[in-house]
């Protein structure tokens, strides 16, 4: 999925078209997120006699589909498109795994990290999450 929990997102379908937000849960099976505060609509509780919880219209976030939002890029201050790209020995970014592999020479890592990149921008994303 191109969208990550705690990614700041921009809206692009739906009432609450072009306006950011951060992802707060993720369903990858389903390929749907969760927006804070964006999406919202009303649950109603029902009260409960035994633990003396009174019934209540809730609001809470909606799901909402995952090709709906688009990464928020600072540079562009609008939503934009990502790639994948692996990162190579010197901080290089590299379109196959085999070819950043190569650039580590002998000194290779077991895991070559991948990457979110925005073409449009120039951009990478998860450089500092591990």
């Amino acid at each position: 999925m191109h969208i990550k929990k705690g990614d700041e997102v921009i809206i692009n379908t739906g009432k609450d078209v072009g306006e950011r937000g951060e992802v707060i849960q993720i369903d990858s099976d389903k390929n749907r997120v969760k927006v804070q505060r964006r999406n919202m609509i009303t649950k109603h509780r029902k009260p409960n006699m035994i633990t003396g919880a009174e019934g209540a219209r809730v609001e809470i976030e909606g799901w909402m589909a995952a090709s709906n939002v688009n990464l928020y890029s600072k540079k562009a201050n609008a939503g934009v498109r990502t790639q994948a790209r692996f990162l190579g020995a010197k901080g290089e970014l590299f379109a196959q795994k085999n070819d950043a592999k190569k650039s580590f020479g002998d000194s290779a890592p077991k895991v070559i990290k991948k990457v979110r990149f925005a073409p449009k921008t120039g951009e990478t994303f998860d450089t500092n999450n591990e």
